[in-house]
């Protein structure tokens, strides 16, 4: 899970390139690198660091840099390595003349390690990445050299080798052959010393090229590109790519032969609000920013779920069965929608973890509904390429994602982008999707239930507006009490349970707690042996009451400490304004509350509620 953007033309490409990676920083912070061409012989010097983004800032030297007219660079999630300045990208080969950035991950990593060993390659570090720079090096010292028999040492240098007009070809057909010995998913950026441009190479994972009146820029999603990009290319699985100084770029596949490039896309890339507005945090202003992230996407569904026309707006049938897939919170929202789709549009449902989905025989044709916030999530996209059968729909957040391009059809959650890794407007907006695709699928419902239940819809930004500004300071009395307890448990019934499990992710994402969430009624069936004296027990009020109610009897009867969100339950310890009718897809408001409670643990801990650790905000490794 890590971002990679690269620049070549004319500079100043240094401020370019660090711009384009604080873009791309929720895809990993835990390290940071650039490898710099310096003028005017393209001199490699590669700058590395643990941390964030600003850590390799305060490495860079102080002069030299506007000489850098070409670069790459990369934000990282460690996957392989501690997240250390050793490990960070750019990897480089043994003589330090190669430059990789890389996101993806070798399956066959040991295998090539074991080759490359035996031809006297000397790995320095626990990254799979590096491998690539060996047998890149590999492949240009054949090329020199087919019948070559002694080990590789560190004086004898590829770039000697290839310098000269035909250097980036010859570069090319280095990374072309190195990538046949690799099984696996890559996006790659790489650098030589001595070697005007750049190659790229993608298998698997997401790799865009931008032109620019001045350069030529890649990145591992839109975002990285920048704002003045004009034309914007997608890099095909076996694509290799050479980027020239002067513009020119020339695509080739997989076996080093000129292909035509792909046909150029429309991106929609939002501007990203970086500014805090008097917020303490992101997480804070995200969870603020909910009433008005509702609002927008209500506003695009209002008057079209009664009659199919939002089906009809995005060619979609309304008769087959439903495939919902999704990881981390978006599968909580897709749970909401499986619920709605089943018990009030009467539909055949099924909901699946992506990194798990075994196709069926039985399948036939579905409608395969994927929620993504990001649209680059890898689970989700691996599922498109297992095979498909029947339309696709993408529920995200960012129209021009891999995913969207892929699926038949895409509904925009419009939330703008998330600042902070741990999902907040992105889940309420992706649930807003939901209960909006499940009453368009109504057929069976009367005109009348649709436009009753479409009004309370429509109503959910002024109750979210409302809890925030009810929930925040109780949260705040919450979290000096219990946030030195280990353990939390959360509980609901029916409806409630997949924003039990939201509130549960966020605690173990923001404070890093162990939790433990799960429907009210299985607490008898062992997980009630985890109450003792003190244990906090979160519980998210939601029909039928008293059934829960009884439950919370049972908890508090052995010492548990009860706090529950919404207001049904007599002395609620965490308002949430909910409608006087539970609606079809339950108690949303109160993931307001819980969003609160888990940033207000984290802050007093003392925790980074942007920046989680081990965390990045899209996940694009399997």
């Amino acid at each position: 899970m890590c971002g990679i953007v690269a620049y070549c033309g004319a500079p100043p490409a240094v401020p370019r390139l660090l711009s384009g990676l604080k873009r791309l920083e929720y895809r990993g912070y835990d390290s940071v690198g650039v490898g710099l061409l310096h003028r005017p012989d393209d001199r490699l010097c590669v700058h590395r660091a643990a941390g964030r983004l600003t850590d390799l800032v305060a490495a860079l030297p102080n002069s030299g840099l506007e000489a850098v007219t070409t670069g790459i660079g990369h934000t990282r999630w460690a996957t392989h390595g501690q997240p250390t300045a050793a490990n960070a990208h750019p990897h480089q080969d043994c003589t330090q003349m190669i430059a990789v950035v890389h996101n993806g991950t070798i399956d066959n990593a040991d295998e090539v390690t074991d080759w490359l060993d035996a031809r006297g390659h000397k790995i320095a570090t626990e990254v799979d990445t590096e491998l690539i720079a060996h047998l890149i090096e590999e492949h240009l010292l054949e090329a020199c050299d087919p019948l070559r028999a002694s080990p590789v040492t560190t004086t004898e240098g590829p770039a000697d080798r290839v310098a000269g007009p035909a250097a980036l070809e010859r570069l090319v057909a280095a990374v072309a052959g190195a990538v046949e010995h690799l099984r696996g998913s890559w996006a790659l950026a790489v650098a030589m010393d001595g070697v005007p441009g750049i190659v790229l190479a993608r298998h698997r994972s997401p790799l865009l090229l931008g032109v620019t009146r001045t350069a030529l820029m890649a990145a591992s999603d839109a975002l990285g590109l920048g704002p003045h990009v004009e034309d914007v290319r997608e890099l095909r699985d076996g694509d290799v790519v050479a980027l020239a100084p002067n513009r020119q770029v020339s695509w080739y596949d997989r076996g080093g032969r000129a292909v035509a490039p792909p046909d150029p896309l429309r991106l929609s890339v939002r501007h990203v609000d970086a500014e805090l507005g008097g917020a303490l945090d992101y997480t804070s202003k995200e969870i603020a920013g909910q009433p008005a992230a509702a609002a927008r996407i209500l506003d695009t569904v209002a008057g079209r779920l009664v009659g199919g026309r939002l089906l009809d707006d995005l060619g979609l049938p309304s008769t087959l069965p439903v495939h919902l897939l999704a990881c981390g919170s978006s599968a909580y929202a897709a749970a909401v929608t499986a619920r709605l789709l089943t018990q009030f549009a009467g539909l055949r449902t099924r909901v699946m973890t992506a990194s798990e989905r075994i196709a069926s025989p039985s399948d036939g044709d579905v409608l395969t509904v994927a929620f993504s916030q990001s649209g680059e999530t890898a689970d989700v996209l691996a599922c498109l390429q297992d095979g498909r059968r029947g339309p696709w729909l993408a529920i995200t957040n960012n129209p021009g994602s891999t995913l969207a391009r892929r699926c038949d059809a895409v509904f925009d959650i419009q939330c703008g982008p998330e600042l902070a890794v741990a999902a907040t407007k992105s889940f309420t907006t992706q649930v807003l999707a939901g209960a909006a695709l499940a009453l368009a699928l109504s057929t069976s419902r009367s005109r009348r239930d649709i436009l009753a239940w479409e009004r309370v819809l429509l109503a959910v930004p002024d109750r979210l507006a409302a809890t925030d500004a009810l929930a925040a300071p109780i949260a705040a009395e919450l979290a000096s009490t219990f946030a030195g307890q280990p353990g939390w448990i959360f509980i609901s019934r029916g409806a409630g349970v997949p924003y039990a499990q939201e509130g549960a992710l966020k605690l173990k994402e923001l404070a890093y707690r162990w939790t433990e969430a799960l429907p009210a009624g299985e607490l008898k069936h062992g997980p009630i042996a985890l109450v003792t004296s003190g244990v906090p027990v979160v519980a998210v009020t939601a029909m039928p009451t008293q059934r829960l109610a009884v439950n919370l009897r049972e908890v508090a009867a052995r010492g548990a400490q009860v706090i529950t969100v919404g207001g049904r339950i007599p002395d609620a310890v965490l308002p949430a304004v909910l409608p006087a009718r539970e609606p079809p897809w339950g108690p949303l408001e109160s993931v307001v509350a819980l969003q609160h409670l888990a940033r207000e643990v984290a802050v007093e801990l003392g925790h980074d509620v942007d920046r989680p650790r081990n965390l990045a905000k899209s996940v694009t490794v399997e």
